[in-house]
C-alpha cells in the first residue's frame, strides 16, 4: 500500500474546481459560470437524498459534517434548505475554497483528526471517500465517533459489480487508478457497514453528478476534465471550450442509460445510508 506523501502526489491543486481558473477573456468566464450552474444542478441530486433520510427521522433540520467536503458545493447547497453544515477535508486547497467560494465553515483535518472533537452530529456524510483510504473501516469508525446517538452515516462509493465496470473491464473510469485504493461491492460495503456495527435503512445506485459522468469518462477517456486539467497548456482556450461542450454533451447522452443501470440494480454508484444497529432497533 503506498504512504501518504506518493498518494498526495496525485492531488494536484488542479484537482479541485476553483470557480476562478478562467476569470479573465469572456469566454473563459463563460465557461465558468456554466461549469458551477452544471455543479450545482447535479449535486441537488445529493441534496435531496439528504432530505429524504431527514424526512424518515422527522427531522425538520438538521446538522451535517461532510467528511471530504471538497469545495463544498454540496454542504453549500444544503445550506440553503436550512440545514446546519460543517465540513473537512484534508486538502488545505479545498478547505481555502470552500471558504472563500461559499463562506462556509470548513476545517482542515484527516480521518482520526480532532478538527471537529467535541461536536456531534445528524448526519456525518463520504462521498467518494472510502475509496481513496486504506482502511475504510477506521474511516467509518472516526465518523460513528462524531454522530449523535440516533445520527446517520450517508456513504457513497463506485460499485464495481455495475454494468459500467463489467461492460469496460479495466478502463471503467471508476477504478481512477492510482486515487482509489479500494473497489467495493454493494455487498462488501454492507459487510463492512455490519462490521463497524451500522446497518443500512436506505439505499440507491443511481447518482446524478456520477454515474454519467463515469460512463462518458469511460466511453472518452481523453475527455474527462479531471485527466485534461493534468493536460492543459496555455493559449488553447477554444480548444477546450470545445472538449468540454463535447463532454457535456457525451454526458447528458449517458444520463438514460445511466439511470436503466440504477434502475435494475447495477449503477455505478453504491449510496447508503446507514445507522448504528442499536439505534435502528430503538
Amino acid at each position: 500500500m503506498p504512504d501518504r506523501s506518493s498518494i498526495a502526489r496525485f492531488y494536484p491543486d488542479s484537482y479541485w474546481w476553483s470557480g476562478k481558473e478562467r476569470s479573465r477573456p469572456r469566454t473563459a468566464r463563460l465557461l465558468g459560470r456554466l461549469e458551477r450552474i452544471y455543479r450545482e444542478f447535479v449535486v441537488s441530486d445529493h441534496v435531496r437524498f439528504l432530505e429524504r433520510c431527514a424526512k424518515a427521522r422527522g427531522l425538520q433540520s438538521a446538522s451535517l459534517l461532510d467528511i471530504g467536503c471538497g469545495i463544498g458545493t454540496f454542504i453549500y447547497l444544503t445550506s440553503r434548505r436550512g440545514y446546519r453544515v460543517y465540513g473537512m477535508d484534508v486538502s488545505s486547497t479545498a478547505v481555502r475554497l470552500a471558504r472563500d467560494l461559499y463562506g462556509l465553515e470548513a476545517r482542515q483535518g484527516d480521518i482520526g483528526s480532532d478538527a471537529w472533537a467535541g461536536h456531534k452530529f445528524d448526519f456525518v456524510s463520504m462521498f467518494h471517500v472510502l475509496e481513496h483510504l486504506p482502511d475504510a473501516a477506521v474511516a467509518i469508525e472516526y465518523a460513528s465517533s462524531l454522530l449523535k446517538p440516533e445520527g446517520s452515516l450517508i456513504v457513497q462509493v463506485p460499485n464495481v459489480d455495475s454494468l459500467q465496470a463489467t461492460l469496460f473491464g479495466l478502463r471503467w473510469y471508476g477504478l481512477d487508478v492510482p486515487r482509489h485504493l479500494i473497489n467495493f461491492s454493494p455487498a462488501g460495503l454492507n459487510l463492512l457497514l455490519e462490521r463497524t456495527g451500522f446497518r443500512v435503512t436506505r439505499a440507491a445506485r443511481f447518482s446524478l453528478r456520477d454515474n454519467p459522468a463515469a460512463l462518458a469518462s469511460s466511453i472518452a477517456p481523453f475527455l474527462d476534465p479531471i485527466g485534461r486539467k493534468g493536460r492543459r497548456k496555455r493559449g488553447h482556450l477554444l480548444l477546450e471550450a470545445a472538449a468540454e461542450f463535447l463532454y457535456f454533451i457525451l454526458v447528458a447522452g449517458s444520463i438514460p442509460l445511466a439511470w436503466a443501470e440504477g434502475m435494475v440494480g447495477r449503477g455505478a454508484t453504491i449510496w447508503i445510508e446507514a445507522r448504528r444497529g442499536d439505534s435502528v432497533r430503538r
